[in-house]
This record gives C-alpha cells, structure tokens and sequence, in this order.
C-alpha cells in the first residue's frame, strides 16, 4: 500500500503549493518510508527528488515544483528494498521519463526478463517503469502493453517530456480520485484535501493527457485486463 498524487495544469500555471502539500500529507497514511517527486518546469524539463521520511518531515521539498507544469508524488509503504537506499524509492526512471506506482507486482522479475531488462533495484516497480521506457511503441500502447502484464493491482502515474509535456494515468483496483482548482487538475490516491467536485479515475484504463501550450487535452485510452494475481488485499 502506498499513496500516489500527482497535477497536471490546464492554464500554463503551476500547482498550488500548500494545496499539493496538504494533498501530500493527507497521503502518508498509506506509506510514511520515503517520498519522492518528478515533475516538468515550464521549459519542459524533467527533474525528480526523493528521500527516505514520510511526506511530512520534507513538506517543504513540495517548495521544488513552484511553476510546474505536471508533477507525479509517492508516498511509500517499503515492500520490496529498504527505503535507506533512496535507488528503491519512487520516483522510478522510465526511459527519458519518471513513474510512480501504488502496488505488488508480483511477477516482476519475469516481466523485467520478458523484454532482456536487467533490474537495478531492490523494487518491484522498477520492473514496470524500466518496460515502459525501454519498449518501443508509442507512450500509450507501450504503456498499456505494459500494465497489461503486471501481476497484481495497480495505480500508476508518469511523466514524460518532448515536443509536449505528457502525463500518464492507470487504474486497475486500485484507488485514485482526481479534483480541480483554477489552475489544473490534481490526482491523489485518497480524495482527502483533493479541491472541488472529486471523482474517481476510471478504472481498468491508462489514460494521457497531453500540454500543448496553455491547453491540457485528454488525447489517449486503452483498456486494461484483469489483473491475474487478486490475493494481495491491501488497497
């Protein structure tokens, strides 16, 4: 069990910091071990932080993403590999991208054979970002390719960067909740401290949104399959 949270502006402006540091907080109930950050600037580049200590102990790295244009977060709950090696902790590198997950990938190791990668952490969810990044297809079928192979629940987030900024959303059996403000779309685990009318991401999709400018459109979806571990009862 972990917790995941994430933005995405609609207005070329950033997040509201103490919003997202609520957000943050209110998501270390579900792992207190580490957390960590990616996020994209205005430029467009990539940058993540991350550290072993719950949400709350560094709300102030929060501070790092003023302006961004999409941020992903994770708050851990330390399953696979200790947390004292921040190489564990997510954010995870997905190509020339960063992923975050909230999950047991309990097949991991062959997932990571399936496609020759060799894992270079103590953490499941390595597996899923380094396949991700290293398959060549397109974000969204490389992505839905991917999850569709996990064995386990899931709800990931990913950050990409290029000619746009991209951000990738999946749910299967897993919670994550969305809300917005003036100035984008905010996404967490729990709805706690989510802004306005909450709902829930669909589940049994990945989803992209994409920033052209100052305008975030809703470009791609794929369909998930049932996940074919269901023995893992944490949520």
């Amino acid at each position: 069990m972990c917790g995941i949270l994430g933005y995405i502006s609609t207005t070329g402006k950033g997040p509201d910091i103490e919003l997202l540091q609520r957000i943050a907080v209110e998501n270390e109930v579900r792992g207190d071990h580490a957390f960590g950050l990616a996020w994209a600037d205005k430029r467009g580049d990539l940058h993540c932080w991350k550290a072993a200590g719950s949400a709350s102990q560094h709300v102030d790295a929060i501070e790092r993403v003023h302006g961004a244009l999409a941020v992903i977060g994770h708050c851990r709950w330390a399953t696979h590999g200790s947390p004292l090696d921040n190489s564990n902790n997510h954010p995870h590198r997905a190509g020339t991208g960063w992923l975050v997950h909230n999950g047991i990938v309990a097949n991991y190791r062959e997932l990571a054979a399936s496609v020759g990668v060799e894992l270079k952490t103590s953490c499941d969810s390595e597996a899923i970002a380094a396949v991700i990044g290293r398959h060549e297809r397109n974000l969204l079928a490389r992505s839905a390719w991917t999850l569709n192979r996990v064995d386990g629940a899931l709800a990931v987030m990913g950050l990409w960067t290029g000619f746009d900024v991209r951000l990738v959303v999946a749910r299967r059996g897993r919670p994550l909740s969305f809300g917005k403000d003036k100035f984008g779309t905010y996404l967490a685990s729990l709805p706690n401290g989510l802004p306005g009318e909450v709902s829930e991401i669909m589940d049994d999709r990945v989803q992209i949104a994409t920033i052209h400018g100052k305008t975030t459109t809703w470009d791609g979806m794929a369909k998930l399959s049932a996940p074919r571990s269901r023995e893992f009862a944490w949520a």
